[in-house]
């Protein structure tokens, strides 16, 4: 990490981000809590995270958009108009004021959309080859940690004090992350815009992540994984509930212990990637995982605390895994579009596990449904370790191999700059 805060910029990118972070936490629980406490109504509640899940629906267009500008400013714009956004939020006090934070809500979700591929491109344009998996390492692990903590201080601040001062506290973690965003010098070049039409454009992300073998590869593995350990999310409160026989607040505990090896994870997952690759690391992933779940098919609260830091170290090294492979191997002025695709690949994997999930608990058992979860888990990271096998492992500045064809990203962006150029 330190080698890492060490390039210019990124300090303040890491402050930025910290601040924006631990707003995001606070607030994403409490605006539930909010509904439920003005209306009574837990579906109504659970109706906040659909609100906010809904854009990404469209997230492909929205990677189109986040590609057609320069990374850093971008985001400045993003952050400040998130802040503006969340201003109606303090003049709600009644329940005929809910619509208001369903609507706060879905731009809410956008701006989490749009500002994920961005921030991504952002790193890609600021970091060197070699310090990809250490910079994402360090931010996922930051990340995790605020995981921790501020849902507890947001649920805390609401109650002791009101919803009112979460919001302003959000507020201003996106104005402190847009003021250091604009403290970092960095000359990026203008995107160039092409004649195509804006559907072929926006069509690029997936036809580089299909057109790419490792990348196709991961996002398949991961898209697959997760159509069946999105429906823990749902089972797990049976899991608890008849099988551990204790309360859904003992749920937080398995929470915090999963957080705590998520950390750890994050923190590990560059020398793993440097020794393995990016594809190897994301199937160590998701056999954690696997196995994280397989061992609680005989329920036992020792097991479930002794299983959970391994579900916490697979989510954090898969996804700090999958974000390096992406930058890695797409070029800079694609890199909107492609996370974007992955996103509705992967996110909609796991919507559709999650209505799965809470169909099939009704009558089927936990422990079936934890079998077969681990089992389909342990079958896809098989699968992509096998399928990788013979990828050469990526290492520092080792970029694209030179066996494969050039990156889709050429054919309809025109000369790509190397960050190390675009940073002068």
């Amino acid at each position: 990490m330190r080698e890492v805060l060490s390039r210019p910029g990124l300090r303040l990118l890491f402050a930025g981000e910290t601040s924006n972070s631990f707003g995001d936490w606070m607030l994403l629980l409490v605006l539930g809590i909010w509904v439920k406490s003005l209306t009574g109504s837990n579906g109504l509640a659970g109706g906040v995270l659909l609100a906010m899940a809904a854009p990404s629906v469209i997230s492909p267009v929205f990677g189109w958009v986040v590609d057609r500008f320069r990374r850093r400013r971008f985001l400045i714009a993003v952050n400040l108009l998130s802040a503006l956004a969340l201003t109606p939020l303090l003049l709600v006090s009644r329940a005929s004021q809910v619509w208001v934070i369903y609507v706060v809500a879905v731009l809410y979700g956008i701006s989490f959309t749009i500002s994920g591929g961005a921030f991504s491109g952002l790193i890609k344009e600021m970091v060197p080859d070699q310090l990809l998996g250490a910079a994402n390492g360090a931010f996922g692990s930051m990340r995790q940690l605020l995981r921790l903590i501020g849902p507890l201080a947001g649920a805390g601040l609401f109650a002791a004090v009101g919803p009112h001062s979460v919001v302003l506290i959000d507020i201003v973690s996106f104005l402190i992350a847009a003021a250091a965003l604009a403290g970092i010098r960095l000359a990026e070049l203008r995107p160039e815009r092409t004649e195509r039409h804006w559907l072929h454009e926006v069509s690029a992300g997936a036809r580089h992540l299909l057109s790419d073998p490792p990348i196709r590869r991961a996002t398949a593995a991961i898209a697959v994984g997760m159509l069946a350990l999105g429906a823990v999310d749902t089972v797990v409160f049976a899991f608890v509930d008849q099988g551990l026989h204790k309360p859904p607040t003992f749920l937080s505990l398995l929470i915090t212990v999963q957080g705590i090896g998520a950390i750890i994870g994050a923190l590990f997952a560059s020398k793993a990637m440097s020794r393995l690759g990016e594809p190897a690391v994301i199937a160590i992933a998701l056999a954690a995982f696997g196995i994280a779940i397989g061992v609680n098919v005989v329920p036992s609260v020792p097991l479930a605390l002794a299983s959970m830091p391994f579900a916490g170290v697979g989510n954090a090294v898969g996804f700090v895994a999958f974000s390096t492979l992406l930058q890695r191997r797409t070029a800079g002025p694609l890199i909107g579009r492609v996370s974007a695709a992955s996103d509705v690949a992967i996110g909609g994997a796991q919507t559709v596990s999650m209505a799965t999930g809470a169909t099939l608990i009704g009558f089927v058992d936990f422990r079936v449904m934890f079998a077969v979860i681990a089992v389909a888990l342990l079958v896809c990271a098989g699968t992509l370790a096998w399928t990788s096998r013979h990828d050469p492992v990526e290492r520092a500045g080792s970029g694209r191999d030179s066996t494969e064809p050039a990156p889709l990203a050429d054919e309809i962006a025109g000369p790509v700059t190397p960050p190390e150029l675009a940073a002068r």
